[in-house]
């Protein structure tokens, strides 16, 4: 089923569903600026996405701060992307994989989130995979245009090795599971929570990289906005970013119990929740601002486009300043004080 039609799909479940972890609108404490009306999405397996919509309804953020909040869920960043683009979608969230989105223009990152080290290249044991050299001539299982490709594109060009040195077996996230389990497939390039349940199911699961091994670039999730929602509705951006911020700080001190409300909200696994937080660091939202003031926030996604550039994802690295915007984040801090 093409991309398309899954959006389509997934958006009249939705509203069939009417939003089932739509916050109170009007809840009392509500803020007295005039309201504003933001759709948002998240990806409801995710401690980035749900955590936030979670704790954000349990602190009664939305009425706080004015905002009237259509939360939509989906499965991945790049449906997000696409809602975007159909006018159906403000805000979003997307991880590491799907940053090539806004350096190609099709929405601006408003927040950068975390930089994950959930990402793995993992051998079977019984294989005597120990490097990455040791992966020449191997069957490797990896989903197209994530994250999994990107930290074996990094394993490789380190080992002065590329894709043609390996079997690359293009497989849907869920699929590398299985085929590592059943010995279809030798190594596996994949993300959390699916590299978890790998090394759940083998335990001697060898990790051949991460994304410890590679410093220079981090692996930069973030929230994003649509060029149409910044263009026109910078306030209710802006009011959003006080959500954010708020939660953000919140969830640093108050981790394990974000986790159960998001687990709570979204049915997913609280031990999988709870496993992806492990993986990953979240910057507070002070450090945030003083990242964005210095260029520093800039810096890691650029090396990101770098990547990306590499992978094929992009032509040529987009200017910065064309779809990172760092002047509604300050903005927010301010209106905060």
């Amino acid at each position: 089923m093409n991309l398309n039609k899954r959006l389509a799909l997934q958006v009249a479940a939705i509203a069939a569903a009417e939003f089932a972890i739509l916050g109170p609108a009007r809840a009392q404490g509500a803020s007295t600026r005039p309201r504003v009306s933001l759709n948002i999405g998240y990806i409801d397996t995710s401690i980035n996405g749900v955590g936030v919509i979670a704790a954000a309804n349990k602190l009664d953020l939305w009425s706080k701060a004015g905002i009237d909040a259509k939360l939509i869920p989906f499965t991945n960043g790049p449906t997000q992307i696409q809602a975007m683009a159909a006018g159906s979608l403000d805000i979003g969230y997307i991880g590491g994989g799907a940053m090539w989105m806004p350096a190609s223009g099709q929405a601006v990152v408003i927040a950068p989130n975390e930089k994950t080290y959930g990402d793995f290249v993992l051998a079977r044991p019984e294989t005597g995979i120990k490097s990455v050299k040791d992966l020449r001539g191997r069957k490797v299982g990896v989903p197209d245009s994530g994250s999994g490709e990107m930290i074996l594109a990094l394993a490789l060009e380190a080992a002065g090795m590329g894709f043609k040195d390996i079997q690359r077996i293009p497989l849907d996230p869920p699929n590398v599971v299985s085929a590592f389990v059943a010995g279809q497939i030798e190594a596996a390039a994949i993300f959390s929570p699916i590299a978890d349940q790998i090394r759940e199911r083998i335990p001697a699961t060898v990790v051949v990289a991460n994304n410890k091994d590679f410093p220079n670039t981090k692996f930069v999730g973030a929230w994003v906005a649509s060029n149409q929602a910044v263009a026109g509705k910078a306030e209710a951006v802006t009011r959003f970013l006080e959500v954010w911020q708020q939660v953000n700080d919140y969830r640093i001190k108050n981790t394990r119990e974000v986790v159960q409300w998001a687990s709570a909200a979204s049915g997913a696994p609280a031990a999988q929740l709870q496993g992806q937080a492990n993986a990953l660091e979240w910057w507070p939202s002070s450090q945030i601002l003083a990242d964005n003031r210095s260029g520093l926030t800039r810096k890691r996604i650029m090396a990101l486009q770098d990547l990306f550039v590499k992978l094929g994802r992009i032509k040529t690295p987009a200017a910065p300043d064309s779809f990172i915007n760092i002047a509604l984040f300050d903005k927010a801090m301010e209106t905060r004080k």
